[in-house]
């Protein structure tokens, strides 16, 4: 959204050297009697990319209540998946209502570099506001499954022992989960074939009900699954071991994986032209909700890590880590969908 009228507040408002760090991810630009003080002036939308229920459905309508006891007006959370988050993500890169947030994984980020005639570019058309969480990913099997292979490295050998090899859970070709896999694949050797479910509940099903032998997921996904003994995680996506599953290898321990180890988090976003003062107010408001009690919920609830960010940080960590999806993906010669 262009405002030229406006031009000079914002090469005024440009020279604050902790908003030039904001500018170099696409620029925020103030509107007209826009102030951190006004907004907001009417209900807020959060929009997820993602199904109910869903892991960021559920962190969504935690933190709704407590920013409507900031802001005052209704917090609305909206579920818009499909097409591997780019459904969601071009709705609110298309909200003209100046009301309307993203809680977002890299998966709409990293649409850049996987769909074909995409409509809009992420990288720009989106205002990094602020990270809310670092997930934790397991790789997991089921219980059948696990009788015949208890470790990831036996998972490997039975695939490659089985005709048709094993198959996976995903959640479409270019979402978060297919993705890392397809990256750690490259070093681990699976031999499997994906089968996409429309959520991450039918992933869920699928591998308990044996239509599928392995999948990657987050936990809290699939606690009670785990504590019951249903799904087996086999491997922690990560350099260290989880400290709620002591028991779970990391990837480098369970086969002598040594590539890249993706990172799944959730923060929220702005479409461009967002006043800076209220991408500020938002990153502000943030920070007052997550206390060290509400801190300590949420990464309970979703097996993860809370972020302390803001609007510049979350922006070049946002670049980096896009630089790097960017290269292993050419690398890969992978083919935008």
């Amino acid at each position: 959204m262009k405002n030229h009228a406006f031009a000079p507040a914002r090469r005024s408002w440009m020279r604050t050297a902790g908003i030039m760090a904001a500018m170099a991810w696409g620029g925020l630009t103030l509107a007209p009697g826009a102030s951190a003080q006004a907004w907001p002036t009417r209900p807020v939308r959060i929009v997820i990319a993602s199904s109910a229920g869903s892991t960021g459905d559920l962190l969504a309508r935690m933190l709704a209540p407590r920013l409507e006891s900031i802001w005052k007006q209704p917090v609305i959370v909206e579920a818009k998946p499909g097409a591997s988050g780019i459904v969601g993500t071009e709705y609110v890169i298309n909200a003209q209502d100046g009301h309307t947030l993203l809680l977002g994984t890299q998966t709409a980020l990293m649409s850049k570099y996987t769909q074909k005639n995409l409509r809009f570019d992420p990288l720009t058309d989106l205002l990094p506001i602020a990270k809310v969480i670092n997930y934790q990913m397991v790789i997991a099997t089921n219980a059948p499954t696990a009788k015949r292979a208890g470790t990831l490295a036996e998972l490997v050998a039975l695939s490659k022992s089985t005709q048709n090899g094993l198959f996976f859970a995903g959640n479409g070709p270019t979402s978060i989960f297919n993705l890392s896999m397809a990256i750690m694949n490259q070093g681990l050797g699976l031999r499997m074939a994906a089968v996409d479910f429309p959520s991450v509940s039918a992933m869920n099903l699928a591998l308990l009900r044996d239509d599928a032998q392995v999948m990657v997921n987050t936990p809290s996904s699939v606690k009670g699954q785990i504590e019951n003994g249903t799904v087996v995680p086999l491997a922690a996506v990560s350099t260290e071991r989880y400290t709620n599953l002591p028991q779970v290898p990391t990837l480098k321990e369970a086969t002598g994986y040594s590539g890249y180890v993706p990172l799944l988090w959730a923060g929220f976003f702005a479409p461009k032209g967002t006043p800076a003062s209220v991408v500020q107010k938002i990153d502000q408001d943030l920070r007052a909700v997550l206390d060290d009690k509400f801190r300590k919920q949420i990464e309970s609830t979703f097996t993860g890590t809370t972020v302390s960010s803001s609007p510049p940080a979350f922006a070049k960590e946002i670049q980096a880590e896009t630089a790097v999806w960017r290269d292993i993906f050419k690398a890969m010669d992978f083919k935008p969908e």
